[in-house]
């Protein structure tokens, strides 16, 4: 058919057009795909991709003997970021309904917004994360799993470790101080949206790897600090107390081996802002006259022959009175300070001069931060009085105007069991690496010498005499050998500047065993009543404290025992315990080998129904694992495994679980048994070890 020349023409100029946009069209992409390529690009990977946080895990942290004390574990944790307005009003809608409220009440309570971020709830409970997770929830609302840290003892030892926030940051006690060597440092991840911005690929590979914290191992060891927290509390209670605290550490290389205090007011024991073992300091009375004392045999000015009239129980210095408890008459310098006479250690300090004891005492460490590594410790107060009068020294001599916190008189006393050496004391022994290794060998960090060796020797001596024949009977004990001093001093009455007349500091330092000194440490009770004596409030508690560590520990004070830190050559390859209950012998011998364990079992076939040392320890790879086997046809009954060789902790630990009756002869371990290897055990069986040092 012919065309008309008007629809000639009209063909022609749609041809001209649709060739036009054609054109453009291509020109366009051209200049986008070439010369706005990069800028494109770049908008195209905002839209498209994004970055994620990896949370760095933080490090645990294990005690001396490898027990694992703060650890983490991971929790759900709701949040909302809505894209734009169509998200925001499901994600309310969601919410609303999830946690049964009213239309229109989680956008403000949780302050909903578009691409705002908002946490929703931190720490899911399991039901309510099962449901999250079931539902086919909102573009907008998501789900991630957060580290937050438990502690395996509770509250035990919490003052010392601290707490951590929801975010896992420190904030007080070791937590806090170390917090930068625990966090570690978080990575980053890339993510990949599609055009409904659903997150539908994250690289498998990070772009920056998160580092892990380090894995502390502390110097505490938690089955003494378990021991004094229990102690302290029954002091409390038993002596009507208004507190108590105490410090315990290894006289020879400084480590802190316990740290408590024990407020019956206190609100909140599972979050501690302070350890009053170090922030709190007080008068200490003449507890403080081991440190007169051992001036006065620096000064080499104390003949041991001459003797002091103590005036009867009254003495007139200047225009003051010193009292004692009794009326004493002369005493030699020994008894002085076994019986704790406040006119006989007057009298020495008087006549050896105040600026010779001032400088003895800051050698001793009082006035000065040791150190410890926690927050909020104090560095007492030692200042030189006006002038250095009598009655001033005298003061001075018997504990008054001076205070200290507990953890200088443990080192203070440290330093007389060791021979004279002030060490700082230690809460930080090491780390343990990504591949098991301990790494960081402890080395004693000496502040100075307090005194000479010679003249500790002396005075150790007159320290057990406090406890054999002095002010601290009552400490006095058949199963370790106790050396110490006694202290029960006024307390200040700051409001009206004067003392309280029925309010006083009872407190016991000393060290235990006399004969070779192992652990140091120090008692404080605030108040107690009726007693007040030291060496009836604070003293016991100290003695029922180094009974119950020396029952735990018998081979620790014959021999030294070989702590996780104590690499003296080099540095030991460790191992986590695994958990070996409940499984068939034949596995666990499987497992033990792939894992490099030495295995130790009673018998050949069967199921493991207990471990020693229990599941997560880490012991060196020279230890090894005992495990009692139950017979698999006669489960309630077991045979005796072999001991020999076991130290006598380990070897108790089993016959405790079997519930044998047993002696022990000697000390180290175990060198024979009176029941044989394989022989069956019954309620009436017994068994007697034979032990020798290692």
């Amino acid at each position: 058919m012919k065309r008309t020349k008007r629809e000639r023409v009209r063909l022609g100029v749609l041809f001209v057009l649709v060739s036009c946009f054609f054109t453009v069209v291509t020109l366009r992409l051209v200049h986008i795909q070439i010369f706005l390529s990069k800028t494109y690009s770049q908008i195209v990977e905002r839209q498209s991709s994004g970055k994620v946080a990896i949370p760095a895990e933080r490090g645990v942290i294990y005690d001396r003997n490898g027990q694992l004390v703060a650890k983490n574990v991971f929790q759900a944790t709701l949040y909302a970021y809505p894209d734009d307005k169509k998200e925001l009003k499901q994600v309310a809608a969601y919410l609303d309904d999830l946690f049964d409220l009213k239309p229109g009440t989680a956008r403000s309570r949780y302050e909903l917004e578009v691409r705002k971020f908002r946490y929703i709830k931190r720490c899911l409970s399991e039901s309510l994360e099962k449901r999250v997770v079931a539902d086919s929830v909102p573009p907008g609302l998501y789900l991630r799993y957060e580290s937050q840290r438990e502690y395996p003892f509770g509250p035990v030892g919490k003052q010392i470790l601290g707490f951590t926030d929801i975010d896992n940051r420190g904030q007080s006690g070791f937590e806090l101080a170390f917090d930068s060597m625990l966090a570690g440092q978080q990575g980053w991840a890339d993510i990949r949206r599609d055009g409904l911005r659903n997150v539908f690929r994250v690289k498998e590979s990070a772009l920056v790897k998160p580092v892990p914290g380090q894995s502390p191992v502390l110097a505490v060891d938690w089955r003494l600090q378990e021991i004094v927290e229990e102690e302290l509390m029954l002091a409390v209670q038993k002596y009507n107390a208004a507190s108590a605290m105490a410090v315990f550490l290894d006289c020879n290389s400084g480590d802190i081996l316990a740290m408590a205090h024990y407020d019956p007011n206190e609100n909140n024991r599972d979050k501690p802002t302070k350890l009053r073992a170090i922030t709190d300091q007080f008068e200490p009375g003449s507890v403080f006259k081991a440190f007169t004392a051992a001036g006065l045999l620096e000064g080499g000015k104390v003949d041991f022959d001459d003797s002091i009239f103590c005036e009867n129980g009254q003495y007139k210095i200047g225009r003051r009175t010193l009292h004692d408890d009794k009326e004493l008459g002369w005493l030699n310098f020994r008894k002085i300070i076994e019986l704790s006479s406040n006119i006989g250690i007057a009298k020495l300090a008087v006549a050896y001069g105040g600026e010779k004891l001032f400088e003895s005492y800051k050698r001793f460490g009082i006035g000065q931060k040791l150190r410890c590594g926690l927050p909020g410790e104090t560095s007492g107060q030692l200042m030189p009085p006006k002038t250095f009068s009598p009655y001033n020294i005298a003061a001075l001599a018997m504990g008054h105007s001076v205070a200290v916190n507990s953890l200088q008189l443990a080192a203070g006393f440290a330093a007389i069991a060791n021979g004279g050496e002030l060490l700082r004391p230690k809460l930080l022994l090491g780390h343990v690496d990504e591949n098991g290794y301990v790494v960081g060998r402890p080395v004693k960090d000496l502040i100075g010498r307090a005194m000479k060796a010679g003249s500790t020797d002396s005075l150790k001596a007159f320290l057990r005499g406090v406890v054999v024949d002095g002010t601290a009977k009552p400490v006095n004990s058949k199963v370790v050998t106790i050396a110490g001093k006694t202290g029960t001093a006024e307390i200040p009455d700051l409001e009206n500047r004067r003392y309280f007349k029925n309010k006083f500091i009872a407190s016991f330092a000393g060290f235990f065993p006399y004969e070779r000194p192992v652990v140091a440490g120090v008692v404080v009770c605030e108040a107690p009543h009726p007693v007040t004596y030291g060496g009836y409030t604070a003293g016991p508690a100290f003695r029922r404290i180094a009974e119950r560590y020396t029952v735990l520990n018998p081979d620790q004070f014959i021999t030294p025992e070989r702590l996780l830190v104590e690499n003296t050559h080099r540095l030991d390859k460790t191992f986590k315990v695994p958990d070996f209950i409940g499984r068939d012998i034949r596995q666990v011998k499987d497992i033990a080998e792939q894992k490099g364990v030495k295995l130790r079992g009673t018998a050949a076939e069967g199921t493991v129904v207990w471990q020693f040392p229990p599941a997560d320890r880490i012991l060196f790879e020279t230890d090894e694992v005992l495990v009692m086997v139950a017979s698999p046809n006669k489960k309630n009954e077991f045979v005796m495994a072999d001991l020999t060789g076991l130290t006598v902790r380990k070897a108790a630990a089993l016959l405790n679980y079997l519930g044998v009756n047993y002696t022990i002869e000697g000390n180290g371990r175990v060198v024979n048994q009176s029941v044989r290897p394989g022989e069956n055990i019954n309620d009436n069986t017994s068994c007697r070890l034979k032990c020798r040092p290692c």
